[in-house]
């Protein structure tokens, strides 16, 4: 044991007891797989337990026991795993879906030979019995701690006789509640930004899959299926494809698809349909033009769940040879020769970015627990390695690592496997690209990022990290170009491509641009510096001493020592034109 070496007891802990729901029957079904998936959950448990807190003390068959300090840590692991366990079965390949049934309490543990014994073992393990398949049970003491967290929903289901425990138990469920988005909380887009005149021909914008099955785990599939199919699209050089979270909004409040193209600024429109009966899958295409609504191409694609990366090929060039006038040939050979990981690693990448948009520094470390798990798999998985890297340059940035130099090395060190796995993803060119470009090597980041562009000159993410990057080393002009090509292939863009543009726009020199770029973003959180570096730069000394003391308020530990070291500027002139901005604007 780690941080509990040395427990003989008694010791307050809090008790995980997790179990699998009807384990014999699923040995029954499919022995061979059961086994191997069961020991897959097993061995991600063990790896995600540590970022929260516990601890596995004890595993026998189908069952583990982990401890904690905290409550609240552990109820939150258990939150966290049975998502886990809801998103693997999208990737079973049509296997029974594996289902643990947690119990959670808390009170005195001894620790022995071959684990944890106490009565709030034996409680916990009694309570997960009555835990829904995928559900949470915990006890009244653990009741008692958690009640007030407002995003859980804490529902008793009675007082209950428990086996060799004499007093009668009340157990409450544990339900997560998620918040739908306020219809005022999604962002439209300025009107005008095209006419139907002035249309690209190749404009295209992948709509949301529409999942017919119904079946909330293949929610991430499709969510899967159609960030990867914008990728392959956006490998074609005379296709411009919208980024998938404005396709999203922008559907969400059309109330037509001619609407969505006028919003998207996009002549075409891909609608696709996902429906799975056990192994089987169906998915149906059709290249809309929008102006019309009407249906120009349609197909539709029958498979195996372990057959479903040829969609991805099929429809993208498909597509592309139907609406794009002229495909690149070198494009063409790309697709063909591009490799497919397993598919359960794939799903483990895709679960692992969607953790890692919280920007918190346990989901960073979850995240990277699913990286580490598909390079398991795959090892050489490319797009595992790239999505490592990027864990690592969090944690640089936002301080969360004792270490920041291994930290950034490791970034970067992660990124080159990715190329070496994989020299047809962009992705790998990209992080790599990043990690120079903190480590300061300017000339070997801008290399990266053109490698990365090369081969996917159509990814608006990308676009706006290599404006970032030019940005720094007094590429201004080239910087805002592609950053407002960015923006126009995202109008749903987030916040960061605003303070990337306001960036360039300092470091030209053209400060009143920075102040109107960066007033357009929707959190200003992180803009203060640049806007009072950008008002004392302009003489305004009231609006710059404001925005100062905002920095002070959101980051209250704030020095000037400390920021020099953080903007990667190639030239320190400009470097000390910043800092004596944000002097001027009465910080210190």
């Amino acid at each position: 044991m780690s941080a509990l070496t040395g427990l003989a007891g008694p010791r307050l802990l809090t008790v995980l007891y997790a179990d699998v729901h009807g384990y014999t029957r699923l040995l029954e079904l499919d022995e061979e797989s059961t086994v191997r998936r069961l020991t897959n959950s097993l061995a991600l448990i063990r790896n995600l337990v540590g970022d929260y807190g516990g601890e596995v003390v004890n595993t026998a068959g189908d069952g583990l026991v982990a401890v904690f300090e905290s409550v609240q840590k552990a109820l939150h692991f258990a939150l966290e795993m049975q998502r886990e366990m809801a998103r693997e079965a999208a990737w079973s390949e049509g296997g029974a879906p594996i289902h643990y049934r947690i119990g959670i309490s808390i009170g005195d543990t001894f620790l022995g030979q071959d684990g944890v014994y106490g009565q709030s073992v034996n409680l916990a393990a009694r309570i997960q019995t009555y835990a829904e398949p995928g559900g949470i049970c915990i006890s009244e003491a653990v009741y008692q701690v958690v009640r007030n967290k407002p995003d859980l929903n804490l529902r008793s289901i009675g007082t209950k006789q428990l086996k060799n425990i004499s007093a009668p138990v009340e157990i409450y469920a544990v339900e997560q509640q998620f918040a739908s988005p306020r219809r005022e909380d999604i962002i439209i887009p300025p009107q005008g930004l095209t006419t139907a005149g002035t249309l690209p021909d190749a404009s295209l914008a992948v709509l949301p899959m529409e999942n017919l099955s119904g079946a909330p785990e293949d929610h991430y599939l499709c969510q899967g299926i159609i960030a990867d199919l914008i990728t392959s699209l956006c490998r074609f050089r005379n296709l411009m494809v919208i980024a998938r979270h404005s396709s999203i909004l922008a559907a969400a409040n059309a109330r037509s698809l001619r609407e969505v193209g006028e919003r998207l600024g996009v002549r075409y429109l891909l609608s696709a349909n996902f429906r799975r009966v056990e192994n089987r899958i169906r998915i149906s295409v059709d290249l809309i033009e929008a102006a019309s609504e009407n249906t120009i191409w349609s197909e539709r694609y029958d498979g195996v769940m372990a057959d479903i990366f040829d969609f991805q090929d099929d429809v993208s060039s498909t597509t592309a040879a139907r609406v794009a006038i002229h495909i690149d040939a070198k494009e063409q050979r790309r697709l063909t020769e591009q490799s497919h990981p397993a598919l359960y690693a794939y799903g483990l990448v895709l679960r692992g970015q969607d953790m890692g948009f919280r920007f918190l520094p346990d989901a960073n470390l979850h995240a990277r627990r699913l990286f580490e798990q598909a390079r398991e798999l795959e090892p050489d998985y490319g797009r595992s390695y790239a999505a490592m890297s990027r864990t690592f340059n969090v944690e640089w940035r936002y301080n969360w690592t004792n270490d920041p130099d291994a930290a950034l090395n490791k970034a970067l060190s992660l990124a080159k496997r990715a190329v070496e796995c994989d020299h047809l993803d962009s992705r790998g060119f990209s992080e790599m690209g990043l990690a120079h470009l903190y480590k300061k090597q300017h000339d070997e980041a801008l290399s990266a990022y053109e490698h990365a562009v090369q081969l996917n000159p159509n990814d608006a993410d990308l676009l706006a990290y290599m404006g970032d990057c030019l940005a720094y080393i007094r590429q201004g002009d080239r910087a805002v170009q592609l950053l407002e090509r960015a923006i126009r292939l995202n109008p749903y863009h987030p916040d960061s491509y605003l303070w990337f543009l306001g960036d360039a726009y300092f470091h030209k020199g053209d400060y009143q641009n920075t102040i109107d770029t960066l007033h357009k973003m929707r959190d200003q959180s992180e803009a203060h510096r640049l806007l009072a570096a950008s008002y004392a730069m302009l003489g305004q000394m009231d609006d710059a001493r404001r925005h100062g003391a905002e920095v002070m308020r959101v980051h209250p530990n704030f020095t000037i020592e400390h920021w020099r070291k953080v903007p990667p500027l190639k030239h320190v002139e400009d470097l000390d034109l910043y800092v004596e901005g944000l002097r001027m604007a009465g910080l210190n």
